[in-house]
């Protein structure tokens, strides 16, 4: 007899997340409990309270301190308040798909949508969604119910994760018939369309399917009714003891598939147990069918192909382009001889006689959860840029390929994604579709977050008064901004130089490492003002050092106002002359004397270092200039000059 085993069979990703969420919690102290059973399967229910994890009905049992366990098919915000108000450690164990349709109903709820629930009515997992779906809900669980519904202004629509995809399409075309406006949530999970592709796909082949898992699990006992639907008899069992010799007789094709709430250990029961109804007969094993993942060890390596042995009558082969993502350029990149790798079953009857291998394929479906992991905890992986594609670029993600949009490629627009090829990065998964073979990832969501940390981590340290070094990241306009560990600070124009300064270029270029002064500090705002001046001593000081009141020195009008004119007398160093000091004579304005770029003496009446003010006289310095003048003129013999006697002398003389 041949037994085909559905790879999509078994624990799916939320219950064996349930499950480990379950186990983990093992050594907490106080009482630990499922608020009932965590998922659809009396063993593994079982298996848990052998190990201290009973299930209950409600939070009576349970006392401050104690650990509550929330079922995979989730409840509703009333019993997470409950369990708040009673002081319990709550382990939320609820499948992140059933999570999904939760929110899904309170999003569409607040916006005033009647939830529609495509579901069964009594299913745990329904009567969840609807906890959160407020006051106006239904849930349509048949076609019939459908058609009865009476018209609706504004409907929303979620479905029950593990509700058959073609029903619900159905009952879906109907409900958008009576509804004036409709928003549907498709949240049927992957995971329940592939285990049912699947079992249907098998039991075409098959002449008996063996169903595997709880008899109160819903999914389960849709698997069996699939594969009753193309002819084959099909058997829910829930352990092998239930099977039943005379089902294979003159049997030659047996199909094995379970329910996602059934545990691996259940269905390798179930397969051991039908091996050994006939011992004569040769089995073939499921590892060995196209699809089938199984464990090899490279015997050889070409340049182009890979060469396995895994226990099969002939060997199997690996091209380079099934050896990994990206294609390597030889084989020899990638394995060497005796190394044991998965492969997985492209072909089991190939012509030539060999078995047609992919180590690629094997790596795709093993990653998958280790992708979906990355989604659901945001945690970050390591992937390979490897060329630039419409949009974004391509990555290579444990062996897959994905795809970063160039919006999430990093902080800031980047006009040349070339630059990123052949790089290793890290990203976070935010887009993941099994099916599709799609892997959306995002860089700037993880540098954004390390942003944020290190923006805490600055903002918590620095205060107003602090010089700390930076590094010039960027250059706008009105000033430059600088990198202080991992956040950036504005260098405002005014900031950037004792100086007036029109350009910031003018002082700093980008990557200049420099020493600033913190001016402001704004966690609120994430603002944080720097000064590169204030970390420098003021020149305007220097310059003044050998001015003092009452010197006339030599300067250039810059500028005239109403109140008077201003006079460089250094360089960047200004003084005012008052209108009142400008001429010695009453003037309206100063454009009546001076204009911009004349040259004037002037005189310092008055030098304040305290406010850098300096006070100047053009009239004082002509006076003082003036008065110089005559002393000097007055100090000079003239030749021209004689005494009163010289002119009067003769006539003093005739007088005697």
């Amino acid at each position: 007899m041949k037994i085909l085993i559905a790879k999509h069979s078994g624990f799916c990703y939320g219950v064996k997340r349930a499950i480990d969420l379950a186990l983990a919690c093992n050594a907490a102290t106080g009482k630990v409990a499922t608020l009932g059973p965590i998922i659809h399967n009396p063993q593994m229910v079982a298996h848990l309270s052998d190990r201290g994890i009973d299930a209950v009905d409600n939070l009576d049992a349970f006392r401050a301190g104690d650990t509550v366990i929330f079922r995979s098919h989730g409840v509703g915000p009333e019993i997470y308040s409950a369990a708040a108000a009673r002081g319990l450690t709550v382990v939320d164990a609820t499948c992140p798909h059933v999570r999904k349709a939760q929110l899904a109903a309170q999003k569409l709820s607040a916006q005033g949508y009647h939830i529609m629930i495509i579901g069964e009515r009594n299913h745990p997992e329904v009567k969840s969604i609807a906890a959160w779906s407020g006051k106006h809900h239904s849930i349509v669980e048949t076609v019939e119910e459908a058609e009865a519904l009476p018209a609706l202004p504004r409907v929303g629509v979620v479905a029950q994760t593990t509700f058959s995809g073609s029903l619900f399409e159905t009952i879906l075309a109907i409900v958008v018939s009576k509804a004036a406006e409709i928003q549907v949530e498709r949240t049927i999970c992957n995971a329940t369309d592939l285990r049912q592709t699947e079992t249907l796909e098998i039991a075409k082949k098959a002449d008996v399917m063996i169903i595997v898992g709880g008899r109160n699990s819903a999914n389960t006992a849709r698997l069996a009714e699939i594969s009753r639907s193309v002819g084959c008899p099909a058997y829910h069992i829930e352990t092998a003891d239930e099977l039943d010799p005379a089902w294979f007789a003159d049997i030659q094709t047996a199909g094995i598939t379970a329910g996602a709430s059934t545990p691996s250990w259940l269905i390798e029961e179930v397969y051991r147990r039908m091996q050994d109804f006939n011992q004569e007969m040769t089995p073939v094993l499921p590892q060995l069918e196209t699809g089938a993942i199984v464990k090899g060890k490279v015997v050889g390596v070409r340049k182009d192909e890979v060469f396995v042995d895994i226990g099969y009558k002939a060997e199997g082969i690996i091209p380079l382009a099934e050896l990994a993502y990206p294609t390597p350029e030889t084989a020899a990149d990638v394995v060497a001889e005796g190394d044991v790798i998965d492969v997985y079953v492209m072909d089991a009857d190939s012509a030539e006689g060999n078995i047609k291998l992919s180590k690629k394929e094997a790596d795709k479906i093993v990653v998958w959860d280790k992708l979906a992991a990355s989604l659901e905890k945001k945690s970050p992986i390591e992937v390979k840029v490897t060329e630039p594609v419409k949009g974004g670029v391509a990555v290579s993600v444990f062996g897959l390929r994905g795809f970063i949009p160039a919006s999430q490629l990093d902080l800031r627009f980047v006009e040349d994604l070339s630059v990123f090829k052949g790089q290793t990065v890290k990203a976070i998964v935010i887009d993941l579709d099994r099916d599709k073979q799609r892997v959306v990832l995002s860089r700037r969501l993880l540098l954004e977050k390390e942003r944020q940390e290190r923006e805490e981590q600055v903002y918590g340290s620095i205060t107003p008064g602090t010089v700390i070094k930076g590094r010039i990241t960027r250059l706008a306009d009105f000033g430059a901004f600088a990198d202080i560990g991992g956040v950036e600070g504005l260098i405002h124009l005014s900031d950037l130089s004792w100086e007036r300064v029109k350009n910031p270029a003018e002082v700093v270029a980008v990557g200049d490492e420099v020493e600033v002064h913190v001016l402001k500090v704004d966690p609120k705002a994430k603002r944080i003002s720097l000064s590169l001046k204030q970390s420098q001593q003021d020149p305007w000081f220097d310059k003044t050092d050998e001015l003092r009141v009452g010197q006339i020195i030599t300067g250039k009008v810059t500028k005239t106002s109403k109140f008077g004119a201003f006079v460089e007398v250094a360089k960047g160093i200004e003084g005012l002359v008052h209108i009142s000091e400008i001429a010695d004579r009453r003037v309206a304005t100063a454009d009546e004397v001076v204009h911009p770029a004349q040259e004037v003496q002037v005189k310092i009446v008055s030098l304040d270092k305290q406010t850098k003010k300096i006070g100047l006289s053009i009239k004082q310095a002509q006076e003082e200039t003036e008065r110089a003048e005559y002393q000097q003129y007055l100090s000079k013999p003239s030749s021209l000059s004689v005494s009163l006697a010289d002119k009067l002398g003769h006539l003093l003389k005739r007088e005697d």
